[in-house]
């Protein structure tokens, strides 16, 4: 058997995370050649949006690195490598960072979280299924996770595909070997849980990653278009990601 998880905004506040960097970085705009943090924060937005646009079904638009290249041709009309791996630096350095202190502040949390891992991973087997680039995901892996237990990652990079797609499910399966897949856990409507319900795995929603009054999962319903077919299903929703594994004990 295996199980299927998300990974950003399911395991990690990873949106969170990633504002409190872009403010750390646009604070030191005129160290970067900025005028103004407005300013800079002007030029990334264009790029970002530039990036998503042009790159739209290719994983490669989530590389902060290619925004920060178009950010360096738009603003000096000409590349600047020091520049831009410099900026790529910091905001790696300032998300390691964040992730370290929403570590230390859900201590309590990620613990048991773990455990429950470990407990899981001895009868199935844990993959987690993303849609960013490889290197990303394992300096976040590698900060918050500890190496109790087995687990694997495919990320959309290496597929060359974006989840839901045929092609990044049929590497998913594959890395699994066929295992039955009990199910899918993420924070993602479209892309967890009507994108995995549409190849026949039943869905977890998650709405938060921790919650001081976690809620027992409750059943929700979706209606989807298969094959011009509208078809009813259901799949289920939490506002904490501990209650969603507790499912799979």
């Amino acid at each position: 058997m295996a199980l299927f998880l998300d990974f950003d905004n399911t395991f990690l506040d990873s949106i969170g995370i990633y504002e409190s960097t872009m403010e750390r970085l646009y604070k030191n705009a005129k160290e970067y050649g900025f005028s103004s943090s407005k300013e800079f924060s002007q030029f990334y937005e264009v790029a970002r949006k530039e990036a998503k646009s042009e790159l739209r079904d290719s994983p490669s638009n989530r590389l902060r690195l290619i925004y920060f290249k178009k950010i360096c041709l738009a603003k000096w009309k000409t590349l600047n490598p020091k520049w831009i791996l410099k900026m790529e630096k910091d905001y790696f350095s300032y998300f390691q960072e964040g992730i370290k202190l929403r570590k230390k502040k859900n201590e309590k949390e990620y613990k048991e979280v773990f455990s429950i891992l470990k407990t899981i991973s001895e009868k199935q087997k844990l993959l987690f299924c993303t849609n960013e680039n490889l290197r990303t995901q394992l300096i976040k892996l590698n900060l918050l996770f500890p190496k109790t237990f087995p687990y694997a990652i495919l990320s959309s990079e290496e597929v060359g595909k974006e989840k839901p797609s045929e092609e990044f499910f049929n590497a998913a399966n594959q890395l699994v070997n066929g295992e039955n897949v009990l199910s899918m856990i993420g924070d993602s409507l479209k892309d967890d849980v009507e994108g995995f319900l549409r190849y026949g795995i039943p869905a977890v929603h998650v709405t938060s990653v921790f919650s001081k009054k976690p809620k027992a999962a409750e059943k929700k319903k979706i209606v989807l278009e298969i094959r011009s077919v509208k078809q009813d299903h259901s799949y289920l929703e939490t506002d904490d990601l501990r209650t969603a594994l507790k499912l799979f004990l």
